[in-house]
């Protein structure tokens, strides 16, 4: 059997370059613990949303773990044009030496796509 981690990266009182920090840190911890997996959800403009960006979070997870799978859960599709998410995902995948799992979807609110105009 094997464990992974689904996280959300929720609003907290703390500084949001701490907040990144610490959440990397723990990322880094289930690494060294031998979990199997971390996923990152991506939310925009609600209190979930403080990781609009997974590929630069999910970046840095790459250059702090060595043996974690991780990936988005999900890509936001309707926010991203199919050529540059693509390149996002081969991109994350070669820095990860082949690590990345991905998933992709319409997203969970309308506000948050509503908030780009779509």
């Amino acid at each position: 059997m094997k464990f992974g981690i689904f996280d959300h990266l929720d609003r907290r009182d703390v500084p949001l370059h701490q907040y990144y920090a610490d959440r990397l840190e723990l990322v880094s911890l289930y690494d060294r613990l031998g979990f199997y997996a971390y996923h990152v959800a991506e939310h925009h403009a609600t209190p979930l949303g403080m990781s609009p960006s997974p590929s630069v979070f999910l970046s840095s997870v790459a250059q702090r773990t060595e043996r974690l799978k991780f990936g988005p859960l999900v890509y936001t599709l309707p926010l991203y044009h199919p050529l540059r998410v693509a390149e996002e995902i081969c991109m994350l995948d070669h820095l990860s030496h082949g690590r990345l799992q991905v998933g992709v979807g319409r997203g969970i609110s309308p506000i948050e796509v509503g908030f780009y105009g779509v």
